[in-house]
């Protein structure tokens, strides 16, 4: 022990002559409790005298470096104790079984959702995030934006398509000042200015080691690099924080876009269905929506935080290093230099190619090869049935060559500028920077006759140091026109795609038919929106009402479009009763429920192209009605449904999901059913074998690719098992049986009968006239008859039937006979 304190004493004088050598500060008699306390005091007193520059100067580092080091503590503590509290509550510190929610999102009662997200390794890890309600009447304000932004800005004097897109996108990517987002672009360009700030101080200290190593001074040396250790920590962090907080920027502005882009496009107005419809929008956007969605929000979103902190970092260091150098090199010298860079953007941007273009069209040809892709996936069994490969491939080798072509297109032109632009910004701007900085010396040596070799050297580091960043941060701005060329054409895309959203989502959308409501962004002759769609639409009404309707397929020719069907009037039931009684869903099917009364049924009957299923498309209200005496009486939407052509199955949904389509696992769990329900609707549909696939009732929870899984027949079953898990008073069937077998179809008709469902059935088999009451026959020449079944007439046309399907079996003797000769002709080839 006694040999250790000459040690401790040695190293005790160490530290107290480096107080007073580096700062100044004398702590021979200083108690070690009070030391941060003086040393701190100390520091500011260092910061705010007029001193010794380079005590002050070293201050300055060492009050960053504790301040830097200070926050990462606290934030490493914080995150600590967040991380233990989240730990404590998941139940992860004990043993006790923590009950905790399995699905993935609640609906409150504001239209706000609560979603629970997995994160890290553990499944049972889930975050909580709680989204806000949806404001439709942001969207209706939005639009407008959307509709007049060309109109209101190429009358004044200077006008940038580019900028007034951006100033209107900006308003979804940053709502308000208190916005989270706000918050983080302030810290973006504090770090931004701090990094600027750190780069001078770096500077002038490798100016200072400069000068140290030419004195032979080994002492201020040892000093100054303790100094450049001590800056490198909140150099570092602050580098790391920039990186950071432009991703972050990027995420949430595309959380914002997104959800800005779903609510419109994902919502009862039905906007990813109408935008087909939509003739005046841009045809690859429309082709390939998806991609646009998908993949343009997302390099639209890091393209815009990419070119803001390339534009703000340059800008920032121009101004503080222009500052500094004005006292070396004088007005004039600057000005001089920012005349060269002033020449040298205007000159590179006369050579600069067309790279916004070129980018939106690289865009749209990776979604063509895309979706083509796409739709060899859902089409891979058709396409093998016909042993179309061939084809497919030639297919996929034009697209994938128009893909090459035009990114190899953007790289040539690319390659050409970059190497004037490498030239001129970092060759002939850098050889222009070691001028300027040899000027100060220059001229101080010619004006006095002396030569100090220290003072030069150092004046020479610092401004040769200065002058390359300075050159670096005006090329670094040079470079960012071009990324902002390439910004401008994600830009176009992301607008011309809000603006169709906008226009089709809004409720006054005429199907692509020119109106006063349209984009304003043509000169076309426009009309009234009353002008085009000037049909009804009575909604909770007790039954279905279809009353002196054209049926029109939408077009932007409006209510001069192709006509299908001329004058349809028809009523399901025939006799509306004020009252009629409504199903409960939350009854089990099991309990009989049945609507009063007996249930009425149409049969639509007609030949390909005629539209029937066009009268089921403007009963769901997804075509709209053109003729202005035209009425539609439709009930509720949870006593209707529809029933499409092709069944629809949820990718990668359980067996549950499929069966309450289209209501969410979580409402269903939320309203008090349970998979009983399920077990039984099965078992009227006959498909309880399903269960017995796997682990009985828990097949499901089973995912699987549902309509790959199910037969034809299945799928169509699986629509009937929909319609008795809503009990709807009424539905809609288009060919709905055509895939089933006779006893199963007449099975599942008398089934809709026995609990007694207003149904209309969609077909072209005139077999399903005994399920139902009425008929409605369907002419090519926009013509239809309705008649009830079971009078004479009826019984007359069905007579004729029953004679024409006679005379077909007299021909059956004449048909064998052919069938044998051509067997016969067949064996001696």
């Amino acid at each position: 022990m006694a040999g250790d304190l000459p040690n401790l004493e040695r190293v005790r004088k160490i530290v107290l002559r480096l107080h007073q050598e580096c700062l100044g500060l004398d702590l021979k008699d200083a108690v070690f409790k009070k030391y941060p306390g003086i040393v701190l005091k100390h520091l500011w007193h260092l910061i705010r005298s007029e001193g010794s520059m380079n005590r002050r100067k070293r201050a300055q580092i060492i009050l960053i470096s504790l301040g830097f080091i200070g926050l990462t503590g606290i934030s490493g503590v914080a995150y600590s104790v967040y991380s233990l509290l989240s730990k404590i509550r998941a139940g992860a510190l004990n043993k006790r079984p923590f009950m905790r929610r399995t699905r993935s999102q609640i609906m409150l009662d504001n239209g706000a959702r609560v979603m629970y997200i997995p994160y890290g390794d553990d499944e049972e890890n889930k975050k909580r995030v709680l989204i806000g309600p949806k404001d439709d009447d942001r969207y209706e304000h939005d639009k407008y934006l959307f509709k007049y932004f060309a109109k209101s800005n190429r009358s004044q004097l200077f006008y940038s398509r580019f900028v007034s897109q951006l100033s209107i996108l900006y308003r979804i990517l940053i709502p308000k000042l208190t916005d989270r987002n706000a918050f983080l672009l302030s810290f973006q360009i504090f770090f931004l200015i701090m990094r600027t700030w750190l780069s001078l101080f770096v500077a002038r200290l490798d100016g200072q080691i400069v000068k140290d190593i030419i004195s032979r001074n080994g002492r201020k040396f040892m000093l100054d690099l303790m100094c450049w250790f001590l800056i490198a920590f909140p150099a570092s962090y602050t580098n790391s924080a920039i990186k950071f907080l432009q991703r972050k920027l990027s995420l949430n502005f595309r959380v914002n876009l997104t959800r800005y882009i779903h609510d419109m496009y994902l919502d009862n107005r039905l906007a990813f269905y109408k935008v087909t419809f939509d003739t005046q929008a841009a045809s690859s956007v429309i082709a390939n929506i998806d991609n646009s969605v998908a993949n343009d929000v997302a390099k639209f979103c890091d393209a815009v935080c990419s070119v803001f902190a390339n534009i703000a970092k340059p800008v920032i260091d121009l101004v503080f290093f222009s500052v500094y150098l004005r006292d070396n090199l004088g007005t004039l010298g600057i000005l001089g230099i920012f005349v060269n860079y002033f020449v040298t953007g205007f000159f590179l941007k006369k050579l600069m190619p067309p790279l916004g273009k070129l980018v939106s069209k690289r865009s749209s040809a990776e979604g063509d090869y895309y979706n083509y892709h796409l739709n060899l996936i859902q089409n891979s069994e058709e396409i093998a049935f016909y042993q179309g490969t061939q084809v497919e491939r030639g297919k996929v080798n034009v697209l994938y060559n128009n893909l090459m072509d035009q990114m190899l297109l953007v790289d040539r032109v690319k390659a050409k500028y970059n190497a004037i632009e490498d030239y001129v910004l970092k060759y002939t701007w850098s050889a222009l920077g070691y001028v300027f900085a040899s000027i100060p010396t220059v001229v101080a040596t010619f004006t006095t006759g002396v030569n100090n070799e220290e003072v030069n050297m150092r004046e020479f580091i610092v401004n040769k140091r200065l002058m390359l960043s300075l050159a670096d941060a005006g090329s670094r701005l040079m470079h960012s026109i071009k990324d902002i060329s390439q910004l401008t054409g994600y830009t176009n895309r992301i607008f011309v795609l809000l603006s169709v959203l906008h226009r089709v989502h809004a409720k006054q959308f005429a199907y692509g038919a020119i109106t006063d409501e349209g984009d304003g962004l043509d000169d076309k002759p426009s009309q009234r929106f009353d002008d085009v769609l000037r049909g009804t639409v009575q909604r909770n009404f007790n039954g279905i009402r279809v009353e002196n309707i054209d049926v029109i397929i939408p077009s932007k020719l409006g209510r001069e479009g192709t006509k299908l069907i001329n004058k349809l009037t028809f009523q399901i039931p025939p006799v509306i009763i004020p009252e009629t009684a409504t199903s409960d869903s939350q009854v089990s099917i099991s309990q009989k429920i049945v609507f009063q009364g007996p249930g009425s049924s149409l049969l639509i009957l007609g030949p390909n192209g005629c539209g029937k299923s066009s009268i089921q498309r403007i009963i769901a209200e997804i075509w709209p009605i053109y003729n202005k005496n035209g009425l539609l009486s439709i009930p509720s939407p949870s006593e209707l449904f529809c029933v499409p052509q092709k069944p629809y199955f949820i990718q990668d949904g359980t067996l549950r999901d499929q069966l309450i389509y289209p209501m969410a696992g979580d409402d269903f769990f939320d309203q008090g059913h349970k998979d009983r329900e399920l077990v039984q609707i099965l078992q009227e549909v006959k498909l309880e074998y399903l269960l017995k696939r796997d682990r009985g009732w828990k097949y499901l929870d089973a995912r699987a690719d549902w309509k790959d899984v199910l037969s034809g027949g299945e799928r169509q079953r699986v629509n009937f098992a929909r319609i008795m898990f809503h009990k709807p008073r009424f539905a809609v069937l288009d060919e709905a049986t055509n895939a089933i077998s006779a006893d199963m179809e007449d099975y599942l008709f008398n089934l809709l009968k026995r609990y007694r469902f207003n149904f209309i059935t969609i077909s072209q088999r005139p077999s399903l006239i005994k399920y139902h009451d009425f008929s409605l026959d369907i002419n090519s020449d926009e013509s239809w008859h309705l008649q009830m079944l079971g009078t004479d007439e009826a019984i007359t046309s069905i007579e004729k039937e029953i004679e024409g399907l006679e005379t077909n079996l007299q021909n059956v003797e004449s048909w064998e006979k052919e069938r044998s000769e051509l067997v016969k002709r067949l064996a001696h080839i």
